[in-house]
């Protein structure tokens, strides 16, 4: 009797961690193409936030409109009553050249909380051009534009399922070992090609199909189990 308690208890985890809701991600506008910002992905009008949601507002986050060329096109600030306080750099993520996007790190209901604990409404994002999206759509979203991605250190196992159990076709370490994103997921996995090549394609002066060795297909890890990206990517060659 205890034997089958455990395992259904097995199995009920089992089933929720493979169907688990991503609620970490970034704030982004809704057309990529977008002129409305500069250097951060925050509207001139700034975003409320609050202590907790559907709770009080503590005011605006947003850049100095009176910065000066000295300041740092990045930076952004949290508005009281006119005065203005830093918020830590740790709250953004670079998503293209000099161009920085809000990280939200918890999701509940309408609201999302960043990193320094204050939570945004989302339909205000929404109203302003932004959107939320989650790690997993947005690395599957930004695939076709990077010219791959590389798994971080100590490596990814890539697998034939979407399972720690399942068989172990290549550990995928280094840079020549490009990860091209599908759009099939399961949980936090993601189905991939892999592309090995004899050298990077940056750096390799022939033609990309000479340098190509082998090309495997299956699934890998592609978030951790607190949802960051295990994988990494050039921004440019």
């Amino acid at each position: 009797m205890k034997f089958k308690f455990f395992f259904c208890v097995f199995l009920i985890l089992s089933q929720t961690f493979q169907g688990q809701t991503i609620t970490k991600g970034l704030i982004i506008p809704k057309d990529a193409n977008s002129l409305d910002y500069c250097c951060v992905y925050i509207p001139t009008s700034g975003i409320n936030i609050y202590n907790k949601p559907n709770g009080t507002v503590l005011g605006k986050i947003g850049q100095d409109s009176k910065r000066d060329s000295t300041s740092k096109s990045y930076e952004i600030f949290l508005n009281q009553d006119g005065q203005l306080e830093p918020i830590d750099h740790l709250n953004l993520e670079e998503v293209g050249y000099n161009v920085m996007a809000l990280v939200y790190v918890e999701q509940n209901s309408n609201f999302v909380k960043i990193k320094n604990g204050c939570w945004i409404e989302v339909s205000e994002l929404n109203d302003k051009g932004l959107k939320i999206v989650n790690w997993m759509q947005y690395l599957i979203d930004k695939s076709p534009n990077v010219i791959g991605y590389y798994a971080r250190d100590p490596g990814l196992d890539l697998r034939k399922t979407p399972s720690e159990q399942s068989e172990l076709i290549l550990i995928l370490k280094g840079d020549l070992l490009e990860i091209k994103l599908t759009q099939e997921t399961k949980g936090l996995w993601c189905k991939v090609i892999v592309t090995k090549y004899s050298d990077h394609p940056c750096t390799s002066k022939g033609n990309f199909d000479e340098i190509k060795l082998e090309t495997f297909t299956g699934w890998i890890e592609l978030l951790s189990d607190d949802q960051t990206p295990n994988v990494s990517y050039y921004k440019s060659c």
